[in-house]
C-alpha cells in the first residue's frame, strides 16, 4: 500500500509539474489538487485513471473532465495525459505567460504530450486564446510556438468547416 501511495502522489507530481510549457512559472511549484469519484492505478502499464467527475488544479491551470488517465513513461516521465468527457466536454484553462491571455479549451477529448508540447482537441473542439477562438473536429496547439492547426471530419458536409475567429490587435494611442 506505501508503494502504491508512492507511485499515485509521484505520478500526480509528475503530470502536472510536466506542464512547464503550459503554466506561469511559480505555478511549476505550486500544490496539485485532484479530486474525482474513483481512481485506480495500473503498476505494469503505469497508468493512473480517474473517473467521476474529475478535475485537477495546480496554480491557474484548471482541467476538468468525466476521466482523466495519465500515463507515464519508463524512466517516469509523463508520457501523455488524456481527459475525455461529453456532456459536459472536458475543458482546460491555463494562463501560459502573466503578459499572454488565458488560454480555454474544451472538446471531447484533450490529449496532452509533454515531449512533444502539444494539445491535441478532438471532437467538438474549440480553442480560445484571449479574443481569437478556433474551432473544428479536432485541433493541435503546440505550447511552446502557438502553432494551431485545425481540421473537420473529411465526411462532413460542406456546410461544416473549421471556424477562426482572429481579433486585431488594438493599437494604443501615443
Amino acid at each position: 500500500m506505501i508503494l502504491f501511495a508512492r507511485h499515485l502522489a509521484w505520478t500526480l507530481s509528475l503530470s502536472l509539474l510536466a506542464s512547464h510549457a503550459l503554466a506561469l512559472p511559480e505555478d511549476r511549484e505550486a500544490p496539485i489538487r485532484v479530486q474525482a469519484q474513483q481512481m485506480e492505478w495500473q503498476q505494469h502499464t503505469q497508468t493512473a485513471t480517474y473517473r467521476g467527475t474529475v478535475e485537477v488544479t495546480q496554480g491557474e491551470l484548471k482541467i476538468e473532465a468525466s476521466t482523466l488517465r495519465l500515463i507515464r513513461g519508463p524512466q517516469g516521465e509523463l508520457e501523455q495525459a488524456i481527459a475525455e468527457g461529453q456532456t459536459p466536454l472536458a475543458y482546460m484553462r491555463d494562463q501560459p505567460q502573466l503578459d499572454q491571455p488565458i488560454v480555454e479549451a474544451w472538446a471531447e477529448v484533450i490529449d496532452y504530450h509533454p515531449a512533444a508540447e502539444t494539445i491535441t482537441l478532438t471532437g467538438r473542439a474549440r480553442l480560445i486564446q484571449g479574443e481569437d477562438s478556433f474551432q473544428g473536429h479536432r485541433l493541435i496547439y503546440h505550447l511552446t510556438t502557438q502553432d494551431l492547426q485545425a481540421e473537420q471530419l473529411p465526411e462532413s458536409s460542406s456546410d461544416s468547416r473549421v471556424e477562426i475567429i482572429l481579433t486585431p490587435q488594438r493599437r494604443e494611442n501615443p
